[in-house]
């Protein structure tokens, strides 16, 4: 999948979970956004998609950008997806500013039916045990 289906895969959960005027604008000179719309309760929000390999983790500065994109384009929440994970320093970033860090088990809920908002009630409560930690440090860190 590339990084432009991938933005277009987080537009289409949003469509089906009653978002409006959902638009993929990511791209050159996007201003740190890849996806707009409004939410069912009619809310604006602004979303930063990062496809990136499953050894990668996202660092605070791509949430700072993001949330800068909230503020350019005044909105009322912020997410960013992610097929990776988060630092814990960018994952207490995003529950500090308010913004929805959905991991790649967050992900994963959310396209296997799980709603955009539900994922809310989750932000910023880690990314696994110990185990499961080890167990994905055995498949993807090689």
């Amino acid at each position: 999948m590339t990084g432009t289906e991938f933005e277009d895969l987080v537009a289409s959960l949003c469509r089906r979970d009653g978002c409006t005027q959902v638009r993929r604008v990511g791209g050159a000179n996007d201003n740190g956004a890849d996806v707009v719309g409004r939410l069912p309760d009619g809310r604006t929000m602004v979303i930063q998609c990062k496809r990136y390999t499953p050894s990668s983790t996202i660092a605070s500065r791509e949430l700072r950008d993001l949330l800068g994109a909230k503020v350019h384009f005044g909105a009322d929440l912020a997410v960013f997806v992610t097929t990776t994970r988060f630092s814990r320093p960018s994952e207490r970033f995003a529950v500090q500013h308010g913004i929805l860090a959905a991991h790649r088990d967050h992900l994963g809920l959310w396209n296997n039916g799980t709603s955009l908002l539900s994922l809310s009630e989750v932000n910023g409560s880690g990314q696994g045990d110990s185990r499961h930690r080890a167990r994905w440090k055995r498949a993807y860190e090689k």
